[in-house]
């Protein structure tokens, strides 16, 4: 059952941690499907495409929604050390174009830098294929070249892109297992702050893995927004649901739809590791135990 919608209860002198984790907006590959092969053809990598014109417009009004309901959940919206204000301590970004893409006009609304974490990264991640925070920076100039990523994503030996050939980790098993880690790491790192993060669909997991319920039910909709709340350290709620976005997205295409796990992602066979074998299904993250195994 997807968990229920709700503000929580706060007295002062509670430390309040608030999570927006936003899914990239409309994509060019799948809006045009001949492009893969043109990005073939001149060398590109083609699991890196970037967004649609529909995707940069709903970038830009998913920036605007953010900036309304965060002003709204951050009554104080003080200047922070980051030297940006809005009530933002981060702004962290999977290291793909189409996420930075969707990221840029966020930034700018709220004068943060973005910081490109690995640990974002989307399935059949590939290590060192992409380009670099520094090499991204001289087209995206809201990017701090210099952050350092928490988590960096490595290989599952014997695993490799099914789009590119490249070695990766395997999906979903491994994937769910970094999204576990990465949530508990986020606890620690970031507690009593507010951050935004962009990523992917199959980052629904993150969300699993913060609430501690089933995948079953989570879908993420093109630029849909999650909103977790946490008090103290007590267990984090949910206060809005990112499978539906058309509250403040004018235009949706139908080749970038809300996206959700089935159990077909964990099924192995053939020898072939998806997750099953070591009891990784949609139910993984209930009653998980704390880890951060960095």
């Amino acid at each position: 059952m997807a968990p229920s919608l709700l503000h929580q209860e706060t007295t002062d002198g509670d430390v309040i941690s608030r999570i927006f984790l936003v899914r990239h907006g409309d994509r060019f590959d799948y809006a045009n499907p001949s492009w893969v092969d043109s990005a073939k053809k001149s060398g590109c990598l083609v699991t890196d495409p970037p967004l649609s014109a529909l995707g940069h417009r709903q970038a830009s009004e998913t920036a605007a929604y953010l900036q309304k309901i965060i002003k709204e959940n951050t009554p104080n919206n003080e200047d922070n050390e980051e030297g940006g204000s809005g009530g933002i301590h981060k702004i962290l970004v999977s290291p793909y174009l189409r996420v930075i893409q969707t990221a840029t006009p966020t930034a700018h609304a709220f004068g943060i830098p973005l910081s490109i974490e690995n640990g974002l990264s989307e399935a059949h991640a590939t290590a060192t294929v992409l380009p670099t925070p520094h090499q991204r920076f001289a087209y995206f100039p809201m990017l701090d070249p210099n952050y350092n990523s928490l988590l960096n994503v490595k290989p599952t030996p014997g695993f490799y892109c099914p789009k590119t050939g490249f070695a990766c980790e395997a999906f979903a098993g491994r994937y769910c297992q970094r999204m576990e880690t990465f949530a508990r790491c986020l606890e620690r790192t970031h507690y009593g702050q507010t951050i935004v993060m962009f990523s992917h669909a199959a980052s629904v997991a993150l969300v699993a893995a913060f609430l501690r319920c089933s995948m079953t039910d989570l879908k993420f909709a093109p630029c849909g927004v999650y909103h977790l709340e946490r008090v103290n350290d007590g267990p984090w709620k949910i206060v809005q649901s990112g499978h539906d976005n058309t509250s403040y997205v004018k235009e949706n295409s139908p080749t970038t739809y809300p996206w959700g796990f089935s159990g077909k992602y964990f099924e192995e066979n053939d020898g072939k590791y998806f997750g099953s074998s070591e009891g990784i299904d949609l139910d993984y993250f209930v009653g998980a135990p704390d880890n951060c195994n960095l």
